[in-house]
């Protein structure tokens, strides 16, 4: 493999949406997945951005994530997640709920 398209693709994670797929520089890992969506102009309904209220649950249907930490009290139905309360980890496929 050349080594500029390799270094490249080890810059940036893909998120998968709707088969449309977004390049996020990994240097946005930093910010919450609601944030990173909100850059590439992706609508998501969201209110408390703390992860009490639940609004902005979406589905992770593959890939991984990561929680800033584990103090969020919404509820939580397998494979959804919080995007107001992590960041990605991975290259991710969501589906909006």
């Amino acid at each position: 493999m050349n080594s500029k398209i390799s270094n490249y693709n080890h810059k940036y994670y893909t998120i998968t949406l709707n088969n449309k797929i977004y390049k996020i520089h990994k240097k946005y890992k930093k910010y919450s997945l609601l944030k990173i969506l909100q850059f590439n102009h992706i609508h998501i309904l969201y209110q408390c951005q703390t992860g009490y209220c639940g609004t902005c649950r979406i589905k992770l249907i593959k890939g991984k994530i990561k929680y800033f930490n584990n103090n969020f009290i919404a509820f939580l139905n397998p494979g959804e997640i919080l995007s107001c309360y992590c960041t990605i980890n991975s290259n991710i496929i969501i589906a909006m709920l």
